[in-house]
């Protein structure tokens, strides 16, 4: 996943000049780099994503998040503070639990270090260049946070859980009317005027983009279910498109669902030649389609628009 994320970051720097008068963008993004910021928010992202580990654990297996503290779940001997620093831990103790010497998956360090990742990634993006709104950064945070949770979880049960998306369908829409800028911000080509009151215009922006995102892959459900007269997609996968529908507004949506396929492809060829089993979890892919229409978002959206200008001139005719 960082492989891609580094690639489309790639075309992410190319496309922005076309937005923004040709200025040398790439340049200016590398001059905005402040080195201690990003590795704060490293450090940040690897501690937030020893938290999420708990939650791809716990959740499913409706357990508490908060008690008991960090357990081996091999002996249920407690973890120590100094066996719980992630990654480092990890390193330390070759990957076994100290007491009963069980194997640690590497999905542990895996998780906080794709989470520092991210969370450095998207803060050198909007915040150190773009200079957006820290509301609109910590919306982002907390979009790929549950993307992160539910995308491990879905890896391996099959399954997105409901707490994640329960919680972050009613999250979305509390924060497009905290954080009206979400759906109005800095050169992204969002902006968006139906009663002229900016948080209840941002507020139905949201619900747009969750009808439109999960609306979308609903109808992709039905469809399949009629022609292969199996299921074809989980009804997870709708809440989750609702969700990010929901944060990202209905022309990112529209974008993850097309883009989303791609990523899929990839590892939809190997499943079905090498294994029995021709299950393949498709929140993985919208995870990752979301972060790289995030990061491009001047790119889709602008592309977006072109559609949109495209189909209103096919349906009323040229103008003469």
């Amino acid at each position: 996943m960082i492989v891609f994320l580094n690639i489309f970051s790639l075309i992410y720097l190319k496309q922005l000049p076309f937005y923004k008068g040709g200025v040398d963008i790439q340049k200016n993004l590398l001059d905005a780099a402040d080195p201690s910021s990003l590795f704060l928010f490293f450090i940040v992202g690897l501690i937030v994503g020893s938290f999420l580990n708990v939650c791809i654990y716990r959740i499913p297996k409706k357990k508490s998040l908060v008690s008991p503290r960090s357990f081996c779940p091999n002996c249920n001997t407690p973890v120590r503070w100094h066996d719980n620093i992630p990654v480092l831990s990890y390193i330390f103790l070759l990957g076994r639990c100290r007491t009963c010497k069980a194997k640690i998956s590497i999905r542990y360090p895996l998780v906080e270090i794709l989470t520092g990742y991210i969370f450095l990634h998207l803060y050198y993006v909007f915040i150190q260049y773009r200079q957006e709104s820290p509301c609109i950064f910590i919306c982002y945070l907390a979009l790929c946070s549950a993307l992160i949770i539910s995308t491990f979880v879905d890896l391996e049960l099959l399954v997105i859980p409901n707490e994640v998306t329960f919680v972050g369908i009613p999250l979305a829409l509390v924060l497009s009317v905290i954080c009206p800028g979400l759906h109005d911000a800095q050169n992204t080509l969002r902006n968006f005027s139906l009663t002229g009151v900016c948080r209840l215009d941002t507020l139905i922006a949201s619900m747009i983009g969750m009808l439109v995102g999960g609306g979308l892959i609903c109808l992709c459900s039905i469809l399949g279910k009629w022609i292969l007269k199996k299921d074809a997609m989980g009804f997870g996968d709708v809440k989750l498109m609702g969700m990010i529908g929901g944060v990202t507004g209905w022309k990112l949506a529209v974008s993850v669902f097309f883009v989303a396929p791609f990523f899929g492809l990839l590892m939809a060829i190997p499943v079905l030649l090498f294994k029995k089993s021709h299950l393949i979890p498709y929140g993985p892919f919208l995870s990752l389609a979301t972060l790289v229409c995030i990061l491009m978002q001047d790119y889709f959206i602008g592309l977006v628009n072109v559609y949109v200008q495209l189909f209103v001139v096919l349906f009323s005719g040229f103008p003469t």
